[in-house]
């Protein structure tokens, strides 16, 4: 099953590639919109999940993958909420660690210039 996960995060993610430039938000607004995107993967709400994904990442969320990971959220128990335990600000890479009743996840993602999430990942486990 892990990996199974595993390969369904993959299939969320284009890869956390570096880009250059500067993002002009702040830390906390980026913490924002990955707790709003997790809460949505987790409430498998695929409208909210993908409204702020650029147009090429938004159409490979499938209603299958993002209902298996918001099934596998839900076997941790309850989200509280989410961390920031890492950034990147020049390539707009961002860590989290995504606390639950049962366990922790780590979400890693990625922002183009105009602020829309252009790689988005979720593994089991605290990030490192």
């Amino acid at each position: 099953m892990r990996q199974y996960i595993m390969a369904l995060a993959a299939s969320l993610a284009l890869g956390l590639v570096a880009c250059s430039g500067a993002s002009g938000s702040s830390g906390s607004d980026q913490q924002k919109l990955a707790e709003n995107v997790t809460r949505a993967v987790y409430n498998n709400d695929m409208e909210s999940v993908t409204s702020n994904m650029s147009s090429t990442l938004a159409p490979q969320v499938t209603r299958g993958s993002l209902g298996v990971l918001s099934d596998e959220m839900h076997t941790m128990g309850n989200l509280q909420g989410l961390s920031e335990t890492d950034t990147d600000a020049p390539a707009r890479r961002y860590t989290f660690d995504a606390k639950f009743d049962r366990g922790d996840m780590t979400v890693q993602m990625r922002l183009d210039g105009d602020g829309k999430i252009v790689a988005y990942r979720v593994v089991p486990g605290a990030p490192r």
